[in-house]
């Protein structure tokens, strides 16, 4: 069994969420809208009980957008995703945070950045980890604690609990 470890934000200007349709061409989450993210590299451990994931959150959001760590305020980890898919375990770090402009998008090799209006989001094509955070994230916008995502073995039911 190994382990994949990826953060990634949601990041909100005004009434709009920066998100990315992933390029066909990925592994995972083929097609599909996510945050802004991406694996923990090992510049990110700073030894084996710090695991520095805003760092990596702040380094994939920058390589993916170009905004950089002094334009995002109020960055905070919301959510945990776990689940198993074949010998793999998937943990994702989703933090939210703001942003003061609508930044231009530049191209991307991981997919197509948008700034996408917050009622048109649950519409979207997501995975079931992704689709569940911002469900609870638009229900319960002001509880600010942090939550577990867990999805069932056959990846098709998933929990939102509070640490």
């Amino acid at each position: 069994m190994i382990t994949r470890i990826t953060a990634g934000a949601f990041l909100v200007y005004g009434n709009k969420i920066l998100l990315m349709k992933r390029g066909l061409h990925k592994e995972m989450s083929a097609g599909m809208w996510a945050g802004i993210g991406g694996h923990m590299e090992l510049a990110d451990i700073d030894n084996l009980r710090a695991l520095k994931l805003i760092k990596t959150c702040y380094r994939e959001v920058k390589e993916e957008t170009g905004i950089k760590k002094s334009q995002i305020k109020n960055l905070k980890l919301r959510y945990v995703a776990v689940r198993q898919v074949e010998n793999e375990i998937r943990m994702h770090y989703h933090y939210l945070g703001e942003v003061e402009n609508e930044f231009p998008l530049p191209s991307c090799n991981e997919g197509e950045l948008h700034w996408v209006e917050k009622n048109d989001v649950p519409d979207l094509p997501m995975s079931i980890t992704v689709s569940e955070a911002i469900k609870h994230w638009f229900h319960s916008p002001d509880n600010e604690g942090i939550f577990f995502i867990t999805v069932n073995p056959a990846g098709d039911c998933a929990v939102v609990s509070e640490i």
